[in-house]
């Protein structure tokens, strides 16, 4: 098992723990928003259903 060493009087020489360090640089998004696709062609979010015609959906349970 291995210790870790700390030292009091030069902080600089501490191992600096994992939780600690930042989190690295994201890449830039090169796939399109959701937003974008959406502004582009807004019908291609919904099910073809939707498309079909202006019908009422059923309900269960009634006549």
């Amino acid at each position: 098992m291995e210790m870790k060493v700390y030292h009091c009087t030069d902080p600089k020489e501490n191992p600096v723990p994992g939780w600690l360090r930042g989190a690295a640089p994201a890449e830039p998004q090169q796939e399109k928003t959701l937003v974008e696709r959406f502004k582009e062609n807004p019908d291609s979010f919904f099910p073809e259903f939707v498309r079909q015609g202006s019908r009422p959906p059923k309900r269960r349970g009634h006549p």
